[in-house]
């Protein structure tokens, strides 16, 4: 399922947080020629447009937005509609950003649901994305999968990427806590994989977990979280997710 995500009104307290660091991006693309030479925000495709592709699981799709710190939320048992931090970077950055995120996909992938590294191909290839950012794995550590499986398929996505002219961006996980603390030595050996990635293959790094760790050094009282269902990122979360990314995009 993938959606195109456009610009919506904003809040006067979301639109002063959004566009503070836009503007400081905007002023830093354009103030320094190394930089702007290092942004992976390039017309690849030379249709005259610039399209990001958010590929992952249900914290590329948004699940959990909505929910400020200090709400109690044992559970999320509603998706709503696709936003998260897709939605806001298309705001930030002013260009069309699809959201290809499917809650509850795993990488490799032994449930019901088609395993990402399958997914991949069928929605890259020979679409009009000019940047992919692949962002997924914590729904593999339920399954015990382990970190070698998780590189594997990530790399092969890269590949796919590449090959298709597409600039690639990896993120690491944010790290589960609360009711999910159980999966966080796996999604914590993902994450270490996923940065060997970015560093073999010279690729930018949305690193998430060490955002959430400098952050939160409690984590269990994060206010990026839903707590204490502690699995999803509420308001805040995305929020600080949108900002990583898009300092990412910018090199």
């Amino acid at each position: 399922m993938v959606f195109v995500l456009r610009e919506i009104p904003l809040s006067p307290r979301k639109r002063a947080f959004i566009l503070a660091p836009a503007a400081a991006l905007s002023l830093f693309l354009c103030a320094s020629p190394d930089a702007a030479a290092q942004s992976v925000l390039r017309d690849a495709n030379g249709d005259g447009t610039i399209e990001i592709l958010a590929f992952g699981d249900s914290i590329t799709y948004g699940v959990g937005d909505g929910t400020m710190p200090g709400q109690y939320v044992p559970d999320i048992t509603d998706r709503g509609p696709p936003r998260g931090y897709p939605l806001r970077l298309s705001g930030m950055l002013g260009l069309p950003v699809v959201n290809a995120g499917v809650p509850g996909e795993e990488v490799v992938g032994i449930g019901v649901l088609e395993p990402g590294v399958d997914r991949f191909p069928e929605v890259v290839v020979g679409s009009a994305a000019d940047v992919v950012i692949i962002k997924e794995g914590v729904n593999d550590a339920v399954h015990i999968q382990p970190a070698a499986a998780i590189s594997e398929a990530i790399q092969k996505m890269i590949n796919v990427g590449r090959a298709e002219g597409k600039s690639v961006v990896i993120a690491t996980l944010a790290p589960p806590t609360g009711n999910h603390a159980s999966l966080r030595p796996f999604t914590e050996s993902y994450s270490a994989s996923i940065r060997e990635l970015a560093i073999l293959n010279s690729l930018p790094l949305v690193d998430t977990e060490a955002l959430f760790v400098a952050n939160c050094p409690i984590l269990e009282a994060c206010a990026y979280y839903n707590l204490p269902e502690g699995l999803h990122p509420n308001t805040i979360g995305y929020d600080a997710i949108t900002e990583a990314v898009a300092a990412a995009l910018a090199g």
